[in-house]
């Protein structure tokens, strides 16, 4: 049997097969007892380089199978790659995905041919950042313009849209690993975006997850990838860091601020907190400070707020939300199922605010019902328990900080306020 070269760097032009493909394509060929379709080679330097037919050439080697060869001339190895790339893009099995990692390599390719063109033009086999200072910016320009015309013109022939071809080259730059994840098909551009977009040590973790998945022959589950590599590189952050309590930077902020119900007449068993605890303007609020901290400089870059608020408060609300570093996303809302004094309505229910800060969406991709019915406690202002449940629950990892905290302190939360223990 012809011995063949296996050359690694237009190997990995190749998208994978995967198992299951592989195995159909081997049974089909040995149904018909023969490899039909011939194996492209490039002949140079007395070698014989395959080009196009690895998995069927490894099936005739574990088979003992004979083959036929035939010969594409090219001029040199960059033209060898492109041929291979552009050659792929004729697969009906890749995905859009895929063969957006593949243009993305045709464009590659182009453009080093038309670099080494350009410098060979020019009378210099030198690449063309090393010529000379006065002709330099021009042609740094001239290329940058070929590189975008490049990727618009093989994105018209891929029939794909160039901004799928412009994340496939942004992933390439941050992980080659993940590309060639991606040109295989174990994971989507979507889903090797976020891979990329991960903070170095989180983005180590979740690739590894995912190389372990494939390897043992699973479906990679990315988003359970990404998250535990964000729980083990936040937990080991804080490890090495080793806050005490009321410093550093916390992930999940927890509030039950004392509201001045300025000019509301209401009933005192229920209303008038002022005659329960000491209250805090809104102003106060904004401004408020945990020593010498405000609020904002206490949460981390990624964060999520949990924030009580009664109906008449609503909208005052909102520019405190806003001087704390937050935004508005979401609510729960409390049932009472007693009812209670209002001035329009039996006002029965209270709304916990859920707020975020940068990127901050639950770990536990679990939906929790926005109404909770729990009967309300004697006490004023208190709140059920069930809710800090429910923020544990979805937020499983992270410094946790109670603000304006009544008693003794949760475990796994820090707390802060005038009647906490």
């Amino acid at each position: 049997m012809q011995q063949l070269t296996i050359d690694n760097e237009f190997k990995r032009l190749i998208p994978t097969l995967l198992p299951e493909e592989f195995k159909q394509l081997e049974s089909n060929i040995l149904q018909d007892g023969e490899i039909k379709e011939p194996l492209a080679i490039w002949k140079t330097e007395g070698k014989s380089i395959l080009l196009d037919g690895h998995n069927r050439y490894k099936i005739a080697e574990k088979n003992g199978l004979s083959f036929k060869t035939t010969e594409i001339e090219q001029a040199d190895r960059d033209h060898a790659k492109l041929w291979i790339a552009t050659h792929q893009l004729g697969r009906r099995n890749l995905t859009d995905d895929q063969r957006s990692t593949v243009s993305n390599d045709v464009r590659e390719i182009r453009s080093e041919i038309e670099k080494t063109e350009r410098a060979r033009k020019a009378g210099s086999n030198k690449p063309l950042s090393s010529q000379q200072d006065n002709l330099e910016a021009d042609l740094s320009s001239k290329l940058s313009q070929t590189k975008q015309r490049t990727r618009k013109a093989v994105a018209k022939e891929a029939k794909l849209p160039e901004r799928k071809i412009r994340q496939a080259q942004e992933i390439k730059k941050a992980s080659p690993t993940v590309y060639d994840m991606v040109k295989d098909g174990d994971v989507s551009l979507v889903e090797g975006k976020k891979l990329v977009s991960l903070p170095t040590g989180a983005r180590k973790i979740a690739i590894e997850a995912v190389k372990t998945d494939i390897h043992e022959g699973n479906k990679p589950d990315v988003r359970k990838a990404i998250r535990a590599a964000k729980k083990e590189e936040y937990n080991t952050t804080i490890a090495l860091s080793k806050p005490k309590e009321l410093e550093g930077t916390y992930r999940i902020l927890y509030a039950d601020p004392p509201w001045k119900y300025v000019g509301l007449n209401q009933a005192d068993e229920y209303g008038h907190a002022e005659r329960h605890y000491d209250c805090l303007d809104d102003e106060q609020l904004k401004k408020y400070k945990v020593g010498n901290r405000s609020v904002k400089d206490m949460m981390d870059k990624n964060a999520i707020l949990f924030l009580w608020v009664t109906s008449p408060l609503l909208e005052r609300c909102f520019p405190i939300i806003e001087s704390w570093g937050f935004e508005y996303k979401s609510s729960f809302v409390w049932d009472k199922v007693k009812h209670n004094m209002g001035h329009y309505n039996s006002v029965r229910h209270e709304l916990l605010l859920v707020c975020v800060k940068g990127s901050c969406k639950p770990d536990v991709p679990k939906l929790v019902d926005s109404v909770q019915s729990i009967e309300r406690s004697a006490k004023h202002s208190e709140k059920p328990e069930e809710f800090r449940k429910i923020i544990e629950n979805l937020y499983d990892h992270g410094r946790r900080l109670e603000l304006f905290r009544r008693g003794t302190a949760p475990e796994g939360w820090d707390i802060e306020g005038n009647e906490a223990k």
